[in-house]
Parts: structure tokens; C-alpha cells; sequence
């Protein structure tokens, strides 16, 4: 199948054209380098610069990470939760957006939610931008660490796919020899990120509002955890089709008239 694609993107054809006059084809040299890269385990999105997400395309290139098919579980509660709301714009934050498959995909879904993306890099950004405007949708882009850039705006929903990866793990060349650092590695855990989004979090969320996060394989229970003991509630944890604990959902404490 990556061959396939390969030759499509050579040849400027889709796969129907393929499978169509496949025999009329003479061997082409301009796929020589493509499987080369690839053969050099280069990933297939950066070869041919685009990636299907929540069946859009999506231009990618080394300075984002590859979106996965597992992220498409956080925009799925995203809709989920907007979609009875939806008439009172709601205001939506993507934390860490990369190439804005999150941020663009909620706001082509609902056009009435205001949504801002967020990410440290600034090459992160420049291709979401390129995704918005390719696709026709109008978000707010803020380069920031975190919250920092953000001020003391606030949200009815949060989500994010941070770096969750713990600097020791061991990962496939493909992705370590070429997708952003930035975007894989978290620190000596793999959780420091979520510690940062459980103490800076709230301040940011509106009182009825939602914070979903995705995380890694295994880091579900230490994630709820995390945010459980900075004061936040635990709603919920949705598994992935590989049955995965892949997106953990919370929300703020409610305070009691006895709360100092």
C-alpha cells in the first residue's frame, strides 16, 4: 500500500487511476529516491507531506508530529461534549496543537465554537496555519509554553495531546529519527507535562467546563492521579479501538459553602 502511495504522489494520481492503468506504466526513476527514504525509515506522511485525520487532509512535515489515528478518540469527546452547546460559542483551547488537527478539525465540525490553539514552536504553528487556511477555517494561533502566553483567559474546554514519552524509552527509528523531540519527549517520566496542566490547569477552565487529555500506554491510572491530587475530579477514561485507556476527562472540584 505505501508503495501505491508513493507512486500516486509521483505521478500527481490518485490510487483509483492506479489500479486503472497500472500495467501502462513504465518503472518511473522519480520513485527511486521516494522509497529510498523510506526504505531509510523515513515516515510515509513526511514523504508525501500530508496526513488523513477525521477524514481530512492535513499538510505535515518534520517540524509537527504525524497525527494518529488514536487522537481522533480526543476530538471525538470534543464533539460530544460541544454538540449540545454549540449554540453558546463555546470557547475551546487545544494545548500543544502541532499541526492543528485537533483545533481545525472541532472548529470544521462547529463553526460557532471559538476555538485557539496553542504551541511552543513556532514552526508548529506556521503549519497550522497552513492547515486552517488550506482547509477554510478561522482559529486563533498563540505562540506559548503552556498557559503562559494565554493570560488569565479561561475555557469551557481544554484539550490536549502533550509529549508523553519518558526520555528513556526506546522507539521505533521512525519515529525517533524524525518526528520533533519536542513534541515526543516529556522528561524523565514521560508525565511532567500533565503535572504542569493539573497545577496550571484550573485557572484556565471555566467552573462547568471539561480538560481531556490523551495519554500513553499504561499512564492512564498515574495521569487521574496526578490530577486528583492538585484538586481536580476524575469523569471518566475512554479506551481506544485497540482497548487502550487513551483519553482521561476531568473537571474542576466543585467548592462547598464550608470550603475556605
Amino acid at each position: 500500500m505505501e508503495a501505491q502511495l508513493l507512486a500516486c504522489h509521483a505521478l500527481g494520481v490518485d490510487r483509483s487511476w492506479l489500479f486503472a492503468h497500472g500495467e501502462d506504466i513504465a518503472p518511473i526513476k522519480i520513485l527511486d529516491p521516494l522509497l529510498a527514504r523510506r526504505m531509510n525509515h523515513e515516515p510515509l506522511a513526511y514523504i508525501v507531506g500530508r496526513r488523513e485525520f477525521y477524514g481530512r487532509v492535513f499538510y505535515v512535515d518534520p517540524r509537527v508530529l504525524i497525527p494518529r489515528q488514536e487522537t481522533e478518540l480526543l476530538v471525538e469527546f470534543a464533539l460530544d461534549w460541544i454538540r449540545p452547546r454549540q449554540g453558546n460559542r463555546p470557547k475551546v483551547l487545544d494545548l500543544g496543537a502541532g499541526s492543528g488537527c485537533i483545533a481545525i478539525t472541532v472548529k470544521c465540525e462547529f463553526p460557532q465554537a471559538d476555538v485557539v490553539a496553542t504551541d511552543i514552536s513556532e514552526g508548529a504553528l506556521d503549519v497550522a496555519r497552513q492547515n486552517a487556511n488550506a482547509l477554510n477555517v478561522d482559529i486563533e494561533l498563540v505562540l506559548s509554553d503552556m498557559f503562559a502566553g494565554l493570560g488569565d483567559r479561561q475555557f469551557d474546554l481544554i484539550l490536549s495531546n502533550p509529549p508523553y514519552i519518558a526520555l528513556s524509552e526506546s522507539l521505533a527509528e521512525e519515529v525517533v529519527g524524525y518526528e520533533p523531540r519536542l513534541a515526543l519527549f516529556s522528561g524523565q517520566t514521560g508525565l511532567e507535562l500533565y503535572e504542569r496542566l493539573a497545577k496550571e490547569g484550573a485557572s484556565h477552565l471555566s467552573s462547568d467546563g471539561r480538560l481531556a487529555v490523551e495519554v500513553g500506554y499504561r499512564q492512564a491510572i498515574s495521569v487521574a492521579h496526578i490530577f486528583t491530587e492538585h484538586g481536580w475530579l476524575h469523569v471518566g477514561t475512554m479506551k481506544d479501538l485497540g482497548g487502550i485507556d487513551r483519553t482521561v476527562l476531568f473537571e474542576r472540584a466543585k467548592r462547598t459553602p464550608n470550603d475556605s
